[in-house]
């Protein structure tokens, strides 16, 4: 006798499209989530703890059951309202990653960045885009959004390091099936052999465009680097073994390939002039300017954007939202 398969056309919904599987896992879940075990929830549906187990990844997948995790770190009235006094913010959002790791904060900061950003995205907008692994992190967090006539930018060139060019593609594939959006590359390296070369790039056609848009960008997403960062335009070929040294030495840091003092000046104006990219005056000039950034390693250049006025809204974890607003104590010293 063969076995007969039921067809999922045939399977009995009511009048609120529910099957019997959909009701069984939601007495489940409430029954488990009340506090009861998994044997406890068993010996009351009259089903075997396995098939307990097996309902509540049903009701999770379903979308029954949300985990929401109120974590009273990340509701930091004090320091929150401290960082915002001290830099002129709109907004800080923290986050408490459970590990340390940079890739844990990373996430992390994706996760309450996409948040942030999706609540202030808007139809029509022009979105800049400075990628890094922080910013990945971001663009893999979005929600498919209900969005028309949204433009997204590239903010600088290629590192022209395959892994990463790989990944900035892949990331402004995401805000674009996300957002709806027309999406703008520059397709060309972040610096230049001469500042002569730059201005000669910029006005070819697809990077003038691009960086007009970069210009009048409404909200601008981007992370700061350290000097250390493996990611940034410091370790490409295309800078010299002087100009490492000098950075290294003097530098705290970049923002958006640019490369800063403590102060948040530009701190090697040669390699500035070569780098293919929105500005810092014309970062400072949009709107909305959300940085994500955390970790020990960022805290100078954190703070170095944050005196300039290189943003207005910010992300950073716990750890480091308290080193920095201590950093900014010391330096009055308090």
């Amino acid at each position: 006798m063969g076995v007969r398969l039921l067809d999922s056309s045939m399977v009995v919904k009511d009048r609120l499209g529910m099957t019997r599987r959909d009701r069984q896992s939601l007495d489940v879940a409430k029954l488990y989530y009340s506090g009861l075990s998994q044997s406890e929830v068993a010996d009351i549906m009259h089903i075997s703890r396995p098939n307990v187990s097996k309902l509540l990844t049903y009701a999770k997948g379903r979308g029954f059951v949300k985990i929401n995790i109120e974590d009273p770190r990340e509701q930091d009235r004090e320091l929150i309202d401290a960082l915002r006094s001290v830099f002129s913010l709109d907004e800080v959002r923290l986050v408490s990653p459970p590990r340390r790791r940079d890739v844990d904060i990373r996430k992390a900061l994706g996760k309450a960045g996409a948040d942030l950003f999706m609540n202030l995205v808007r139809d029509g907008d022009t979105v800049g885009v400075y990628w890094s692994r922080t910013i990945q992190s971001l663009t893999a967090s979005l929600r498919t959004l209900d969005l028309q006539r949204v433009t997204v930018v590239q903010l600088g060139g290629d590192l022209k390091m395959p892994s990463m060019d790989l990944s900035t593609r892949n990331s402004f594939r995401e805000l674009r099936q996300s957002l709806k959006a027309e999406v703008h590359m520059m397709g060309y390296p972040i610096v230049m052999e001469s500042a002569g070369a730059k201005l000669t790039i910029e006005r070819e056609g697809t990077v003038s465009r691009a960086m007009e848009l970069a210009r009048r960008a409404r909200i601008v997403l981007y992370s700061v680097g350290s000097v250390s960062s493996e990611g940034n335009l410091l370790h490409s070929p295309l800078v010299s073994k002087d100009e490492r040294e000098f950075l290294a030495a003097h530098s705290v840091g970049e923002v958006c390939s640019h490369f800063i003092d403590s102060d948040g000046r530009v701190c090697l104006p040669d390699l500035n002039n070569r780098t293919l990219g929105i500005s810092l005056p014309d970062l400072r000039h949009s709107e909305q300017k959300i940085l994500l950034a955390g970790g020990a390693d960022k805290l100078c250049a954190i703070n170095a954007a944050l005196i300039r006025g290189y943003a207005n809204r910010l992300v950073i974890d716990t750890a480091t939202a308290r080193m920095l607003y201590a950093l900014t104590q010391k330096k009055k010293g308090k």
